[in-house]
């Protein structure tokens, strides 16, 4: 990294990764510009923001934004300041309101972000103020199955180009059903980490049977869950794939297990078959048969701070990261259903869950690694896997030849470098949309 800030951090040969990249405020600056200020990313969900006049306070990057559904329906992404002097117009996390009142100087907003009432706008301005080309700073607004995304980039791509062939796996999760989802949360928490730590760790299984020893132990004994080892890492049949910065773990198996991950235990299993059984024709329908039925989506992240399924990294400075944790449900699963997941997500993934508190820890200490005088002149090693990844004839994306491969950091880095490195969108490469998408389910749900 040198002083016309060229990034060069890792290398493809290799698989060295500057670990300054984690701890450098330059190198952060740089990131809120450059990634977070042209990147689509998730703020929020549909349902979050149901009815006319809902709104929702989140974040793109460090940017605090309003997302709200105004009186005839159109979803809007508003920078959370006012036009005059830039104090916050909305001060709570949800609500319904037509207006946003300015507490400084009483200047209002109606929910679609216009300008509508100045007070002293004919004594105080004149009536000279240009009230149409002042209203709230609004990013591009687009969704995928309910998920909100948003971008400050006017030449960015469709968010349908954005995530491309990932699509084609992420449809597995999250636009099964004609229900659509509902999301739950957020959960928030702040913790001493560098936000690419999360997304790096999404591809990464080889740490599972180490750092998650005591807590599948846990569920072994009290869920019924088959016991975890390194061997059976090693030998699974599971995948990773890599499009357009996206990073995807997927299993392949007609096995007809049902497609979740939390909330199944030997208690509830029953409970799942059945409505996994019930739902599969509409699923079939909506998917096709191949997906449908075999493909099953794992810990995935979408670029550059989504991870887990509507789970953000919101980055707060180099060494900090505010965590969002969400939890989807399909709208009209039984209650038993949405009561066993919401449990059981909460109880792995979270402030509290067993495999989060493992992974936060090792997430603090690479982050400590970063600043360490000693430890940032030796680069991480990424080199697992390399040169054992390519294209494959029955899935899109790039795949890792064994589930236990580095290829998706690397490939990481790379996407980030290649962020970094842009002077706009026309200098950033993407991969077009090759899949086959059988089924009815579109990009809206």
């Amino acid at each position: 990294m040198g002083a016309a800030r060229n990034y060069d951090v890792i290398d493809p040969a290799t698989g060295k990764l500057d670990r300054r990249i984690f701890s450098e405020q330059a190198v952060y600056d740089d990131e809120m510009e450059k990634i977070f200020g042209r990147a689509w990313q998730m703020i929020g969900h549909e349902s979050l923001v149901a009815e006319p006049d809902d709104f929702f306070h989140t974040y793109i990057g460090e940017d605090p934004v309003i997302l709200t559904r105004d009186g005839r329906g159109r979803l809007h992404a508003l920078l959370n300041m006012c036009r005059h002097r830039g104090n916050r117009v909305v001060r709570c996390d949800d609500g319904n309101a037509k207006r946003f009142m300015c507490t400084y100087h009483g200047w209002t907003y109606r929910n679609d972000g216009s300008l509508e009432h100045v007070p002293g706008e004919s004594e105080a301005y004149y009536d000279a103020l240009d009230k149409p080309a002042l209203g709230l700073i609004e990013a591009r607004v687009e969704t995928y199955a309910g998920i909100v995304f948003a971008t400050w980039a006017e030449d960015a791509p469709s968010l349908e180009a954005y995530l491309g062939d990932a699509r084609w796996y992420l449809d597995t999760a999250f636009n099964r059903r004609d229900c659509g989802m509902q999301a739950l949360g957020p959960m928030k928490w702040l913790e001493p980490v560098n936000w690419k730590t999360l997304v790096d760790n999404c591809s990464d299984n080889y740490h599972v049977p180490t750092s998650h020893l005591s807590s599948a132990r846990v569920q072994t004994r009290f869920l019924g869950r088959p016991p975890l080892s390194h061997e059976d890492q090693f030998a699974s049949p599971n995948r990773h794939a890599f499009v357009n910065g996206h990073s995807i773990t997927f299993r392949d198996a007609d096995d007809n297990t049902p497609r979740y991950v939390h909330g199944m235990s030997a208690e509830t299993l029953r409970l799942f078959q059945q409505y996994h059984a019930a739902t599969m024709p509409e699923v079939e329908r909506r998917l096709g048969a191949l997906r449908a039925r075999r493909v099953q989506l794992a810990n995935h992240s979408i670029f550059p701070n989504g991870i887990l399924g509507l789970r953000l990294a919101l980055p707060r400075g180099p060494t900090k990261t505010e965590f969002w944790h969400f939890v989807l449900l399909e709208r009209d699963a039984p209650e038993e259903v949405k009561r066993a997941i919401r449990i059981g997500s909460q109880a792995n993934n979270g402030a509290a869950g067993l495999f989060e508190q493992d992974d936060v820890d090792n997430w603090r200490q690479v982050t400590a690694a970063g600043a360490s005088r000693v430890g940032r002149r030796h680069p991480q090693e990424l080199s697992m896997g390399l040169g054992h990844a390519g294209p494959h004839p029955d899935y899109p994306g790039l795949l890792s030849e064994r589930y236990i491969s580095e290829n998706n950091q690397r490939l990481f880095y790379r996407r980030w470098q290649d962020f970094m490195n842009a002077d706009s969108w026309a200098d950033i490469p993407l991969d077009p949309v090759t899949a086959r998408f059988d089924g009815t389910a579109t990009l809206r749900g």
